[in-house]
C-alpha cells in the first residue's frame, strides 16, 4: 500500500496534588474537573473535535486523545502536538477553577508511559492495511521489527529493582505479555488483532500496534510511523524478506530494552542469533528498495538513529531522540549531584519530562534551549488544533463538526458515521478512509446551514 492512512491514540497520566506533593484529589474527580468544558460543549466526555480528532475519558478515568486519520506522517505529528496543547489548555482552565475555589490542588497531565506505581499508559498506533492480504502473515515479519524498534523510538527511562537501577530504551517493554492477541489491557500484546477496520470491511483492515512508547520528540514520533509504514510496504510487496523470527518475542523485548549497545545476542526461532541493530539495519536496507525520492529523509534519519546505538556516538541522538535526550539528561544530573539512577530526583525528572504544561515540562524547556528538536512549524501545530487533515476522510468529519458547532446543530459523529440528532435524520456513512468529498456530506452540510439560519444563535458554554 503506497498511500496509507494511520492514526495515534495517546492515553495521558493524570495526577492532582497539593503544594506539598500529597494527593489532593482522586483521579476520577480530577478527570471530571478536567472535562467540565468538554461535557458543557458536547454533553459528553467522549467528543469529536473540529480537527476530526477524538477526545475522551477512557476506562479508569484516563484522558485520551486519538488523532484524525493522516496519510502524511508529519501531519500526524502536528495532530499529536495539537492534542497535547488542547489538553494543556483544559488543564490550565481546571487549575484556574481550583485556585478560584481556594483549593490547594493542581492537576498535572503527563504524556508518560509508566508511573511510579508501575501503571502503564497506552500509546497505540493504527495503520490501514489491505483486507485481501494474509493478515496472519504480517506478525511473522513485523514482530522482530517492533521488538527492536525501541532502540530508535523508545522514550527511555529507568527500571528499578531492590538493589539496582538501570537506564533502558523503553520502560513499557516490561509491560508487554504476549506477542499477538485480541485483548489490549488483560494481556497487553505487541500487536492487537481485534478486527475493527473503521472502514469498508470488505476492503480494509486496521493494524493495531500497542507496543510503542508515548514520545515527546517530534522526530521520535515521526520515526515510529514512517519506519513502520516502510516496513509494512516491504512486507506487502512480496519481495524476499529477512527470516528473523525470534525464539521468544517477550523475552527478547525485555532484553533489547536493557541492552544499550544494541549488540546483545537475541535467539531466533531457527536456532541462530541476531541483534537489535542487525534487525533494524536489515529492515532499513530492504525498505530502501521500496522508498521513493521523497522518503530518502526517513531512511537517512533511521540510519543515523541506528548508528547512534551501533557506534555509541550519541551526539546527534542526544538532541533528537527521546531515549538519548533522557540518557544525557539523567547522566548530567547524577554526575552533578553525586547520586545514582535510583535517586528519587531521577524519577521526578522523568515525570516532569513528560508534563504537557509548557511551563512545567522539562522537554519543552530543552526545546527552548535547542537541546531537543522543534521540527514542525508552530503555525502547522496551531492549525492542527482547529483543522482536520485535508487528504483523508477526516476532512469530511471536520467540516461537519465545525459547521454543526458554528450553527448550534446537535450532531453525533464517529470514525465512519455522520448524523444529526433530530427526528428522521439519516446517517451518512463514509467507509473510504481516503474520501475527501461526498455528495451526501455536501447535502448534510447544507442541511446544517439551513437549520442554523432558522434557529437562534447557540449560547456558548459558560
Amino acid at each position: 500500500m503506497k498511500r496509507r492512512v494511520g492514526g495515534l491514540e495517546t492515553e495521558f497520566g493524570l495526577v492532582c496534588v497539593r503544594a506539598d506533593g500529597t494527593r489532593a484529589m482522586e483521579p476520577e474527580a480530577a478527570a471530571r474537573e478536567l472535562f467540565r468544558p468538554v461535557v458543557a460543549m458536547g454533553r459528553s466526555s467522549n467528543v469529536f473535535l473540529r480537527n476530526a480528532a477524538r477526545l475522551y475519558l477512557d476506562v479508569g478515568s484516563h484522558p485520551e486523545y486519538a488523532t484524525a486519520e493522516c496519510d502524511d506522517w508529519w501531519d500526524l505529528v502536528a495532530q499529536d502536538r495539537a492534542g497535547e496543547r488542547i489538553f494543556a489548555d483544559l488543564t490550565a482552565q481546571a487549575n484556574q477553577r481550583l485556585a478560584a475555589d481556594g483549593q490547594d490542588a493542581r492537576i498535572h497531565l503527563l504524556k508518560n508511559n509508566v508511573d511510579s506505581q508501575g501503571n502503564a499508559f497506552g500509546s497505540h498506533e493504527n495503520y490501514l492495511v489491505d483486507r485481501r492480504g494474509e493478515f496472519t502473515r504480517l506478525p511473522r515479519y513485523l514482530l522482530p521489527f517492533l521488538v527492536t524498534r525501541q532502540i530508535i523510538t523508545g522514550a527511555g527511562g529507568v527500571v528499578r529493582s531492590d538493589d539496582s537501577a538501570q537506564f533502558v530504551f523503553s520502560r513499557r517493554s516490561d509491560h508487554m505479555w504476549e506477542a499477538v492477541s485480541s485483548a489490549t489491557t488483560r494481556t497487553r500484546p505487541i500487536i492487537n488483532t481485534r478486527d475493527e477496520p473503521h472502514g469498508d470491511p470488505t476492503r480494509f483492515r486496521r493494524l493495531h500496534v500497542i507496543v510503542g512508547d508515548s514520545t515527546m520528540s517530534e522526530v521520535s514520533t515521526y520515526l515510529r510511523f514512517a519506519t513502520t509504514d516502510l516496513v509494512l510496504r516491504a512486507i506487502e510487496s512480496g519481495r524476499a524478506l529477512p527470516e528473523l523470527t525470534l525464539h521468544d518475542d517477550i523475552a527478547a523485548i525485555r532484553s533489547v530494552s536493557r541492552d544499550l549497545t544494541g549488540r546483545a545476542p537475541i535467539p531466533t526461532a531457527g536456532g541462530a542469533t541476531t541483534t537489535a541493530v542487525e534487525v533494524q539495519q536489515r529492515w532499513l536496507d530492504l525498505a530502501a528498495g521500496t522508498a521513493d525520492e521523497t522518503e530518502q529523509g526517513v531512511l537517512e534519519t533511521w540510519q543515523r538513529a541506528i548508528d547512534a546505538v551501533r557506534t555509541g556516538d550519541r551526539s546527534w541522538a542526544a538532541t533528537h531522540l527521546d531515549w538519548a535526550i533522557k540518557e544525557r539528561l539523567f547522566t548530567q544530573v547524577t554526575e552533578r549531584r553525586g547520586v545514582d539512577l535510583s535517586d528519587p530526583a531521577i524519577e521526578r525528572l522523568d515525570l516532569a519530562y513528560h508534563d504537557i504544561d509548557p511551563g512545567q515540562s522539562i522537554f519543552r524547556n530543552l526545546q527552548r534551549r535547542d537541546l531537543a528538536p522543534s521540527t514542525v512549524a508552530e503555525e502547522r501545530i496551531e492549525a492542527a488544533r482547529e483543522t482536520a487533515p485535508t487528504t483523508t476522510r477526516a476532512h469530511l468529519r471536520g467540516q461537519v463538526v465545525t459547521a454543526a458547532q458554528q450553527h448550534g446543530v446537535d450532531h453525533v459523529v464517529d470514525w465512519t458515521t455522520l448524523r444529526l440528532t433530530r427526528p428522521g435524520a439519516m446517517p451518512v456513512q463514509v467507509l473510504d478512509p481516503f474520501a475527501t468529498s461526498l455528495p451526501a456530506v455536501d447535502a448534510l452540510l447544507e442541511e446544517i446551514r439551513s437549520l442554523g439560519e432558522s434557529s437562534p444563535p447557540p449560547v456558548p458554554p459558560a
